[in-house]
């Protein structure tokens, strides 16, 4: 806990804490409640928008409330005891909510056919929204958003960070801030919203938090290191979902990205994943969508968290290496953003820098990887079979994603773990407060997507993203009312 200072260097009435589509959606609902609203974001400029810019920028929305509800309770599956009824219910509605308000700000609608647990009550519900026709990500709805943020003319300030929340008793009254190496106090009138992110950049966190992780990389925001936690534990809030991730998902990572490299696995067939035994463990495929939902897998009937045995490897042959770039080279974050690597389409970048194996048979690609020859060997020999016969009996690959691994030389790339995102943080109650450990909401102080969402388990693709305009939405309404933990406005 941080005591007020002796002098307040700025103020605002709401002062929001992180700069991606949750932030830009309390920003903005503050504002247009008539608050004066200021708009912190850590990261420099060029790489504003976080995770909600370099997503796949799709919209969950459930077309019906109640079917709604009925879907995210399958979602929950045992972990739906502690989420309130009356957050289910402003998470239902709110979610409704999102199309007609994101019309409202230009959006052109295009659904696209994306149900991750089609089985479940309610799934009929389900529709992914993109804004306009064309491939998933690409900023298009960031775009939208940004420019909405911009036609308000809200004070947006890059490079600052939020380090303390001011408390006095159970009331937020502002933040300190570190910009250009100097501190600053800034009075927050009415309130303080807290959108600024997960942990999967903080291994400190991830190895207290999430198991079978000993270490893994974002593949969105590299400025994603739990901030927010840490500010929230320090004035006493709940933590909640804390284990809940996405992911992990397999990817790349060297010294010189700074983020995780997502995969381009659909433009070939001859490749397949191995674990340190040489042997397959799971349906190889693009993250999140193929052999997993967003790192949950249904073994003997249950979902349940992927594990990973590490270190894994990508095996793949000459024909593999010559379809195309394996590294997502039209990331949506270029190196313009410093963020990405332009991965060569031949691949023979990556194999001259060391990042790709390659050997002459399956075997002597074995003992560079330290793997067994025999497990090895055995392994690809099983897969070709199975490739050649057009069935996968071991792990379900589609017939149209199969090709056998034996055309020399051979490759063996490392992969990673990676996260989309982390779902935990400080817990939130139905009018988007930041909840103490004693239950009670703690005054003037507000959360929005995925610090502390509302997502215990499975999660449908477009989610978090329909979760930040949700409670952005919420959360702003109620910090330009100035709503203490009593529920009163405050002059």
């Amino acid at each position: 806990m941080t005591l007020a200072p002796l002098h307040w260097d700025e103020e605002a009435d709401v002062v929001v804490v992180g700069y991606g589509f949750a932030g830009a959606t309390a920003a903005m609902t503050a504002h247009d409640a008539g608050a004066k609203v200021l708009l912190l974001e850590k990261a420099p400029e060029i790489h504003k928008g976080g995770n909600s810019r370099v997503s796949a920028n799709i919209v969950f929305w459930p077309d019906d409330v109640d079917k709604g509800k009925a879907y995210f309770r399958a979602m929950a599956g045992p972990f739906m005891d502690d989420i309130p009824e009356e957050m289910l219910d402003v998470w239902a509605r709110e979610m409704f909510a999102n199309k007609a308000w994101l019309e409202g700000l230009g959006m052109t609608p295009v659904e696209i056919p994306y149900v991750e647990f089609p089985d479940f009550a309610g799934a009929e519900c389900v529709r992914v929204l993109l804004n306009g026709e064309g491939p998933i990500g690409g900023e298009r709805l960031w775009n939208l958003i940004e420019a909405s943020v911009e036609a308000r003319r809200i004070d947006t300030r890059y490079e600052t960070a939020v380090i303390h929340l001011v408390q006095e008793e159970r009331e937020i009254l502002g933040v300190i801030a570190e910009r250009q190496g100097k501190r600053v106090a800034i009075r927050a009138n009415r309130g303080v919203v807290l959108t600024c992110g997960g942990f999967e950049n903080n291994p400190a966190m991830i190895r207290n938090y999430v198991s079978g992780l000993p270490r893994v990389f974002p593949v969105g925001s590299p400025y994603n290191t739990g901030d927010g936690i840490r500010m929230a534990q320090e004035i006493g809030a709940d933590l909640w979902h804390m284990n809940n991730v996405s992911g992990p998902i397999l990817s790349f990572k060297a010294e010189e990205i700074p983020v995780a490299q997502w995969l381009n696995l659909p433009h070939g067939q001859s490749y397949i994943f191995v674990g340190a035994d040489g042997t397959r463990f799971t349906m190889e495929g693009e993250p999140c969508s193929v052999g997993d939902a967003h790192g949950k897998v249904k073994r003997h009937g249950q979902w349940g968290q992927q594990t990973l045995p590490l270190p894994i490897y990508m095996i793949f042959d000459e024909v593999y290496r010559t379809a195309g770039h394996i590294g997502k080279a039209d990331a949506d974050w270029d190196v313009s953003h410093g963020n990405r690597y332009d991965w060569s389409d031949d691949n023979l970048r990556e194999v001259a820098k060391g990042w790709i194996n390659t050997a002459g048979t399956v075997r002597e690609l074995a003992s560079l990887i330290d793997v067994s020859a025999e497990a090895l060997e055995g392994t690809v020999a099983r897969f070709n079979a199975s490739a050649k016969d057009g069935d996968d009996p071991d792990w379900g690959r589609g017939r149209a994603t199969l090709a056998p691994i034996e055309t020399g030389p051979f490759y063996a790339m490392e992969l990673t773990p990676a996260l989309v995102n982390t779902q935990g943080g400080p817990r939130r109650n139905a009018q988007a407060q930041i909840v103490g450990t004693d239950g009670e909401p703690i005054g003037r102080l507000f959360s929005a997507g995925e610090l502390g969402s509302i997502y215990s388990f499975l999660y449908q693709g477009g989610g978090n993203i329909a979760e930040c305009f949700a409670f952005g939405r919420v959360a702003g309404r109620n910090a330009a009312q100035g709503i203490s933990d009593s529920g009163a406005s405050q002059s």
